[in-house]
This record gives structure tokens, sequence and C-alpha cells, in this order.
């Protein structure tokens, strides 16, 4: 995660974090990026902060809360930009492009196409899971207050958004989620991200 071309999800993300813990919380994702949690280590990622075992280990008492704070301060910065996104307007397709694509930035992505994407964002594998839980039904709100205003505004069809907002959020979530299983390149992941606004968005059409 150079710093000079950090996407904005990433860049709030790190600017969550303590301005010391920064460098190792970027140098950790590229690690676990390259050798998921259970393989990499501690001296790996120390190596890619270009700073000492024993340094890191004043940030940090192991790779799992390292792993958690990254996985934490990420979901807190998606759901900020999720819910600005979606603030900001205009017709349904264009908001959940705009929210969807905040959501996933590029290092986000990055994770989701990862050959360790199981290991790092599986509710069942996931060291984190507790958090990736309580950071999606905190996405499912914002979605979820999103749907409910607008029907209320005449914005969003009503019968597009169902009889329970959330409930229809959680689905959008859930196909958002399954894109990261279908083994697309990253090009092609942001196509269909966009197709699967665009059709929810069509649904949502007043």
């Amino acid at each position: 995660m150079d710093g000079d071309s950090l996407d904005t999800l990433t860049a709030r993300l790190l600017a969550l974090a303590p301005e010391r813990s920064r460098g190792v919380l970027a140098a950790a994702y590229e690690t676990f990026l390259q050798f998921g949690v259970r393989r990499a280590s501690m001296q790996d990622i120390a190596d890619q902060a270009g700073i000492s075992r024993a340094a890191l280990y004043l940030h940090y008492r192991n790779k799992t809360d390292i792993f958690r704070a990254l996985m934490a301060h990420y979901f807190t910065a998606a759901a900020a930009l999720v819910e600005e996104a979606l603030a900001r307007g205009g017709p349904p397709a264009e908001a959940l492009r705009a929210a969807f694509a905040a959501q996933t930035g590029a290092a986000a992505t990055a994770m989701m196409l990862s050959p360790h994407a199981e290991e790092l964002l599986s509710l069942k594998q996931s060291v984190a899971r507790d958090i990736i839980a309580e950071g999606t039904q905190h996405l499912v709100r914002v979605y979820g207050h999103w749907l409910a205003q607008g029907v209320a505004a005449g914005r969003l069809s009503a019968d597009g958004a169902g009889p329970d907002p959330e409930a229809t959020a959680r689905a959008m979530l859930a196909a958002l989620d399954g894109l990261k299983h279908a083994g697309l390149p990253t090009g092609e992941y942001a196509r269909q991200r966009d197709r699967l606004a665009d059709l929810f968005g069509r649904a949502l059409a007043p």
C-alpha cells in the first residue's frame, strides 16, 4: 500500500489507526495478502515494515491482533464511505455503484480476489469472523436506512425495497459478497460489481 497511491478506502482505514501503527498495518496487509494469516509470521510482517520483530511487538501482541485491527478499521471506514456515497443522491443505480465501489476499494478488492480470501474473509474460517459479522451488520443498517429513507421520500420503489429494508440490504450485500467467490480478475470483478448495482438500481427505481 504505497502512501502515494492509496485508494480512498485504504487511506480512511489507515487514518483510523494510531499514526505510529499505520506502517505496521500497511505491511501486515501486504503480508497477509501474500501468505494468508496462518502462514504469515510476525517476522514476515516486521521485514515488510522494515523494523525489528522486537519493535513490532511494541505495537501488537501477535499477528491475530494485527489482522483483527485491520478488519475492524476496514468495516468502520467502509461503512462511513458507503453512507457518504449514498447521501450524495442521484438515481438508485448510480448511488449503488458509488456505494459498492466505496465499500470494495482497491485494497479490499485485492483481499477478496486473493487465493487466501476464504481464510481472510470467511465467517467460518477467519480469525476475525466476529468482527466481519458485526461489520457486515453495520453495513446492512447503512444500506437499510438508505432504502427506508428513499421509500419514504418517494425516491425509491416501495416494491423494490420490500417490506423489510434491512432484509433487502442483507440480500444486496450477500450478492455482492458472492462475487468474491467467482474467481474473477480485478477488472471483471469491478464490471460485475457495477452490473449488480445496475440490476438492484433498476428494481429500486420509482
